[in-house]
C-alpha cells in the first residue's frame, strides 16, 4: 500500500473495478458535459434554464434587490426574511393551497416532511417506485418499519390489498384516533414517465378509511409547471386538490431552477435549510412566466412535440425486438395507461428500454449527445431516459430518432454476425423517420 493510499481508497478502488467489470456504467463529474447538440436528456422541460425571458425578468428584479446571497441561517435562526415568507405565499395562492414551505431541492421538501410529520402510531402505504428521496425522509421517519407497506407499482388492484390488509392489522387504533393512514405516490414516475392511477387511489383510500384518519401526499415533482390549469400540476388536472392533503411541487425541472417546495395543513411548524436570496427572485421570475401566456404557449409546444417524439420513435423502432430495444416497460400497467391515454396525457419522458442501454449511451455520446444510461438497482430494466423540451424541434427530433435507429440495426446486424438472431428486421425500421404529425 503506497504512501497515499489508505485501506478506504483501497476499498473504494475495489468497488469501482467490480463495477467496470460487471458492466455497469462508472460516472465521473469531469463529463460529459452540456454540449451544443440538441438538448433531450435534462429535466428542463419547459427549457426555461435558457429562456432569455426568464434572464431578463430575473435581472431586473436583482438589480435592485438588498441582498442576493447567503440565507445567512435556518428559518428559526437568522434565516427567515418578508422575501421568503413573500414567495411562500404567492405560491400558496398559486397552488391553491394552505400554506406553502420552500426548501433547497425537492429532495429536502420529501425528507423533512417524511422525517417529521408522520408519527410511531401511523401506517404508511407507497407505491414501489417512488423517489428515493420519499424512502430516505421514511427510513427516517417515526413510523415503525413493520407500519411500512409498499405495493406494486401502479397497480389499484395491489394497493387496495395493501389497504385492506393493514387497516384489518391496524385498525382498531386509526378508529381511536390515533393513527393515520399515509399514502406515498408521485404524479409521474421519472424512469418510466407513467402516470399515476390517482384518480382511483384517492376513491379507494376515501372508500376503505374513516373521513380525517388518511393523508394522501403526491409528490408533483415531474409534472409541475407542464400539466393542468396555468401549470398547477397532475392534482388540480384531475381536479383533486380538495382532497390531497401534502404535494410536493420542485422548482427545478420544468421550472427551470433549482429548489422546491411542499404544502399541508402544517409546513409553518417545519424548520428547514433555506435557498439563497438570490433564488427568491429567480423563482418569483420563473412563476411570472409559467402563470401567464408565456407558460400556456411553452406547455402547448412541449405536448406537440412530445406527440411528434413518441409517434416518430415508436414508428422508427417498431420493427426492432425487446432484446435490441422498445419503448413499452413489460409491467406496464394496462389499466393506468388507458387512463391516461383517455385524459390525452403525454409524459415529456421517453425510456429506451434495452439490455444495451450502456452500449446505446456511448454510441449516443460519440454523436454529440449527453446521453447516460440508468442501470440496476436503479432500475430494473436498463434504459437510456430520453427527455422532450418545449424548446426541441421537429428536425432535432428527426435526428435524434434517425441516430438511436442507425445504432439499433447495427446492433441486430452485430448479434446476428455473433450467432445471437434476435429476430428479422424490417427494411422501414432502419433509421426511417416517417411523415409528420
Amino acid at each position: 500500500m503506497s504512501a497515499q493510499e489508505t485501506a478506504l481508497t483501497k476499498s473504494l478502488d475495489n468497488i469501482l473495478t467490480r463495477r467496470k467489470q460487471s458492466g455497469l456504467p462508472l460516472l465521473a463529474i469531469d463529463g460529459p458535459f452540456v454540449s451544443p447538440t440538441p438538448d433531450f436528456f435534462s429535466n428542463d422541460y419547459l427549457s426555461l434554464s435558457t429562456s432569455p425571458l426568464l434572464r431578463e425578468r430575473f435581472l431586473s428584479k436583482a438589480l435592485s434587490a438588498p441582498r442576493l446571497f447567503g440565507s445567512t441561517g435556518t428559518r428559526l435562526a437568522t434565516g427567515n426574511s418578508e422575501g421568503y415568507r413573500a414567495l411562500e405565499e404567492r405560491l400558496a395562492h398559486f397552488f391553491q393551497s394552505p400554506d406553502a414551505l420552500l426548501c433547497t431541492s425537492g429532495c429536502v421538501a420529501n425528507e423533512v416532511f417524511w422525517s417529521t410529520v408522520p408519527q410511531p402510531g401511523d401506517v404508511l402505504i407507497f407505491d414501489q417506485l417512488v423517489h428515493s428521496s420519499i424512502r430516505e425522509g421514511v427510513r427516517l421517519s417515526h413510523i415503525p418499519k413493520d407500519k411500512q407497506h409498499k405495493f406494486r407499482h401502479n397497480s389499484v388492484t395491489a394497493f387496495e390489498q395493501c389497504l385492506e390488509d393493514a387497516l384489518k392489522k391496524y385498525h382498531a387504533q386509526i378508529v381511536r384516533g390515533s393513527g393515520t393512514v399515509f399514502v406515498a405516490i408521485e404524479s409521474v414516475y421519472s424512469m418510466d414517465g407513467d402516470f399515476s392511477p390517482l384518480e382511483d387511489i384517492v376513491r379507494t383510500v376515501e372508500e376503505l378509511v374513516l373521513k380525517c384518519h388518511a393523508h394522501i401526499c403526491v409528490d408533483e415533482a415531474h409534472s409541475s409547471g407542464i400539466f393542468g390549469p396555468y401549470g398547477r400540476g397532475y392534482v388540480a388536472l384531475l381536479g383533486l386538490k380538495e382532497r390531497i392533503r401534502t404535494m410536493m411541487h420542485t422548482l427545478g425541472k420544468a421550472w427551470g431552477h433549482r429548489g422546491g417546495h411542499t404544502w399541508s395543513t402544517m409546513p409553518k411548524h417545519l424548520d428547514t435549510p433555506l435557498p439563497w436570496p438570490l433564488d427568491v427572485h429567480v423563482i418569483n421570475s420563473c412563476l411570472d412566466i409559467i402563470s401567464g401566456p408565456k407558460g400556456q404557449e411553452l406547455r402547448n409546444k412541449l405536448s406537440h412535440i412530445i406527440q411528434y417524439a413518441q409517434t416518430h420513435l415508436g414508428n422508427a423502432l417498431q420493427p426492432f425486438p425487446a432484446q435490441i430495444i422498445t419503448l413499452t416497460p413489460a409491467d406496464l400497467d394496462r389499466a393506468a395507461a388507458r387512463r391516461s391515454a383517455e385524459l390525452k396525457l403525454y409524459s415529456p419522458v421517453i425510456p429506451l428500454l434495452s439490455p444495451h442501454a450502456v452500449e446505446l449511451s456511448h454510441y449516443l455520446i460519440d454523436c454529440g449527445y449527453n446521453a447516460s444510461a440508468v442501470t440496476y438497482p436503479v432500475v430494473k430494466v436498463s434504459r437510456v431516459r430520453v427527455i422532450v423540451h418545449a424548446g426541441n424541434t421537429q428536425a432535432e427530433v428527426d435526428r435524434f430518432v434517425e441516430k438511436v435507429a442507425e445504432w439499433a440495426t447495427a446492433k441486430n446486424q452485430t448479434l446476428n454476425q455473433e450467432g445471437k438472431p434476435v429476430g428479422e428486421v424490417s427494411g422501414e425500421g432502419r433509421g426511417t423517420v416517417r411523415g409528420r404529425l
